[in-house]
């Protein structure tokens, strides 16, 4: 979903109100933007309005920017262990309906790490933070831009669009945006309005302006004006960007302005914000002068940053690109274009802001309607024996495990279930989507087939809602609403191959690869990258000679095998032909599907180690001896669900919580996933990670994949 931002209209309803008093708060140690609200009786949502780049993270010191309501800041407390509602009224002298009218969502209970309210703060000095006065505070406040104020729904009306009728017409029927109408029907941000359709018109509370005595609006921002000269270098974005006003509104003021824009030509600007170019800037960001001939795509190659990014950095961007612009740009991006290709770890938990609940739905076949509960041993047997509903229920198991993993970082999800039952279910399935309403559903994990995922993400097409594939390989070419969370088997071919090219000079390459159609594929692949590569030729039945494997084998350079099959006696032939060779040469073994055949009882583990195999894994595997804070965080999670479940969770189970957790994580970092998914670098949990890219047609795909090898003593570890 491509969400528009418009910094400031130059129509707008005059009934909206705008928030007109900040106060400067210098971050102390161990705080996030979530504190600081509460704090400050606010949201986090306006305080990254007004410190975006705090999106990023803050650092003790900074100073943000805090818009004031009621003057008034409250203690705070992080909720341990032990903590209950009583004992936190009696230890801050306060009575237990003080704390609920304070934190209404305590009434629902309180969670380890939750961040409540307990009192207010005496006022010292109403001239200073903290009583101090900090450097730099003013340049700060003297920058902000009125900010609107957040507004409640009380209901919705359902509008049936008429002949002619346009958004803009409706919005000003409703005296409402444009904007207020998209965020509610998702589908009209990729989407005309069409006759006969339904649209939901959000009906907002009556609001008052509190502490009005400026009178700043976005209207009087465009009638209280000055002159101002065009100086060396100005450009209309860049003044226009100054002022807090779009290029098409600098352009009414100036309705004769030279449109070659000379040096020394006055113009009128709004008074009400100037803010110097160069000291706009947050930390974290510098500025860009577009060069002659540069192209939007050029500069997104170069800084490898998504296009959202770029936009919702530098907005007037949707107007044109042009020689001379100023833009914004997160800091020595440029001085990285050089830089090889290699994720950069990204921690989700450190940049969350929206903390509205989630809604999510689950979509997987639990074939219900063919259970009967009452017959408790058939029942069992039929969960045995039904492959599909194992993992579904494996899956299940991990999203909820996800879920309450959330809650603890503020974010609340409201679950919906749905049966599929079958593989190509599409009457079903359709008939589950029209009977429920997905229009505000952040986001649908599943379904577990291919077939019955097309469908869902054709359906939710519409809202823009995001579709998780958890099981199958297959992208989507249809539907850009698709998400691959397994990466291709293309994907985990290409990583190993890459990384054995890196390092192929002075080395020889053997190619050893089963008989059959199935593995042409792969051996044409090999030699296309390796033409120097050594085949060793195979026998009828997938048997390897040891002097055939003799004639390929190099006494001097190392000698580095590709071995391609599933097939459990070839595999038990020729692993054995190499760990025996490998004690007088140099030998490191490679395939780029380490299938189960590979796991075999014949396949003895101590050869895999001595060869030092090297595969490509969706999964990343942990060696028990591993002491490592990340393998700490991956038992705490075994911990978890061991506990709720009396079991160790399965692959499946890991998968499902990864997914939903990075899903959850995301929506708490971002307005929406495609806001989210624009997000440069990769995150990882238990035994996933995950870095989506768009495809040119079609859906998204997770790019990332381990490379992990056999190392001395049976020990596993990730090469990258």
């Amino acid at each position: 979903m491509k969400k528009y931002i418009v910094i400031f209209l130059l129509f707008i309803i005059s009934s909206t109100a705008f928030a007109q008093q900040y106060k400067s708060h210098k971050v102390a140690k161990g705080e996030n933007v979530y504190r600081i609200a509460k704090r400050y009786n606010t949201t986090p949502e306006a305080i990254y309005r007004i410190n975006p780049t705090a999106k990023d993270g803050i650092k003790e010191g900074e100073i943000l920017a805090i818009p004031v309501i009621d003057d008034q800041e409250y203690k705070t407390h992080v909720v341990e262990k032990g903590d209950t509602v009583y004992s936190l009224a009696k230890q801050y002298g306060i009575t237990i309906e003080t704390i609920y009218r304070l934190n209404p969502e305590a009434v629902n209970g309180i969670n380890i790490s939750q961040i409540l309210n307990v009192g207010k703060i005496e006022k010292k000095d109403p001239t200073a933070i903290d009583g101090s006065s900090e450097q730099g505070k003013d340049s700060v406040l003297d920058s902000l831009k009125a900010t609107p104020e957040e507004r409640t729904i009380i209901r919705f009306i359902t509008h049936k669009v008429k002949r002619k009728e346009t958004l803009y017409g409706i919005s000003k029927n409703y005296k409402i945006t444009v904007e207020d109408i998209k965020k509610h029907n998702k589908r009209l941000y990729s989407e005309q309005i069409k006759k006969k359709d339904k649209i939901r018109i959000p009906v907002f509370a009556k609001t008052t302006t509190i502490n009005d005595t400026v009178g700043d609006t976005a209207v009087s921002r465009l009638t209280t004006t000055t002159k101002y000269i065009v100086q060396p270098k100005d450009t209309r974005y860049g003044i226009a960007r100054r002022h807090g006003i779009t290029i098409g509104e600098l352009e009414r003021l100036n309705p004769t302005m030279d449109s070659d824009f000379p040096i020394g030509m006055q113009i009128t600007v709004p008074t009400s914000v100037f803010i110097p170019i160069k000291e706009s800037i947050q930390p974290g960001f510098e500025l860009y002068e577009v060069k002659p001939k540069e192209t939007i795509f050029g500069i997104l190659k170069r800084t490898r940053i998504s296009s959202d990014s770029l936009f919702k950095m530098n907005p007037y961007l949707r107007e044109g690109l042009k020689a001379g612009m100023v833009i914004t740009i997160p800091k020595d991006t440029f001085a990285i274009e050089d830089i090889a290709k290699g994720s950069r770890y990204i921690d989700l938990e450190t940049k969350l802001y929206n903390f509205k609940p989630k809604k999510l739905a689950v979509m997987l076949p639990f074939s219900l309607d063919t259970l009967d509960l009452n017959a408790r041993q058939q029942t069992e047997e039929y969960l045995k024996s039904k492959q599909s509903l194992r993992i579904s229920l494996d899956l299940y198991s991990g999203v909820l495990i996800a879920i309450d993993s959330a809650r603890t970082k503020g974010i609340t999800t409201e679950l919906n279930v749905f049966d599929t039952q079958k593989r190509k279910n599409r009457k079903h399935i359709k008939e589950l989507i029209d009977q429920n309403n997905f229009e505000d559903t952040d986001a649908v994990i599943g379904p577990l087939y291919q077939s019955n995922l097309e469908t869902v993400a054709a359906e939710l097409k519409n809202y823009n809602t995001p579709v998780f594939s958890p099981a199958s390989r297959k992208e989507s070419t249809l539907h850009d609403n698709f998400f691959q969370t397994r990466p291709a088997d293309v994907m985990l071919q290409d990583r190993i191959l890459s990384f054995v090219e890196k390092d192929s000079i002075d080395k020889n390459i053997i190619i050893i690869v089963q008989q059959g159609k199935k593995h042409e594929e792969i051996k044409e692949k090999l030699i296309a990258k390796f033409p120097e590569a050594k085949i060793a030729k195979i026998e009828e039945g997938n048997y390897l000679y040891e002097v055939r494997l003799n004639k390929v084998l190099d006494d001097n350079k190392p000698n580095w095998v590709f071995l391609e099959s599933d097939d459990v006696a070839m595999i038990s032939n020729v692993i054995p032909l190499l760990n025996a060779k490998s004690e007088s040469h140099k030998i490191t073994l490679f395939t780029t599907d380490k299938n189960n055949a590979f796991d075999d009882d014949n396949i003895k583990n101590v050869h895999l180690s001595n060869l030092h195999l090297h595969y490509p894994s969706v999964f990343k595997e942990f060696d028990d001896a591993d002491e490592s804070e990340e393998k700490k965080k991956v038992s705490s999670f075994m911990k978890k669900y061991k506990k709720k479940y009396g079991v160790n969770p399965s692959d499946w189970a890991v998968r499902g919580f990864d997914i939903t957790y990075d899903v959850l994580m995301r929506l708490g970092t971002a307005d929406n996933f495609y806001d989210a998914v624009s997000f440069e670098g990769t995150t990882r949990y238990v035994k996933n990670k995950f870095n989506y890219a768009k495809k040119l047609s079609g859906g998204y795909y997770n790019k990332e994949v381990y490379l992990i090898k056999f190392d001395e003593d049976l020990k596993l570890t990730v090469v990258d």
